[in-house]
């Protein structure tokens, strides 16, 4: 099984669907069994979400933007956990 350090080195490949299948399957399972590991995750992959939708014109103003939408996304999933 992998590991915790493992899944996270590998999740944002596991989220961009640029690992191969076994690997996808051991990331799987690890995150069926650890929810350390998925909270991780969905993080990150509301990081991802967040970060696309951004337009980048004044990259002081973007980056406080990102922040800001960051942080209330996790705060809102955090709450439905």
């Amino acid at each position: 099984m992998l590991s915790c350090k493992q899944v996270a080195s590998l999740a944002s490949q596991y989220l961009d669907k640029d690992t191969n299948t076994p690997l996808t399957w051991k990331i799987r399972v690890h995150l069926m069994m650890c929810a350390n590991c998925r909270r991780f995750v969905r993080h990150l992959k509301i990081t991802q979400s967040v970060t696309q939708k951004v337009v980048i014109t004044d990259p002081t103003t973007d980056a406080e933007k990102i922040w800001q939408e960051l942080q209330q996304k996790i705060k809102q999933d955090s709450q439905q956990d």
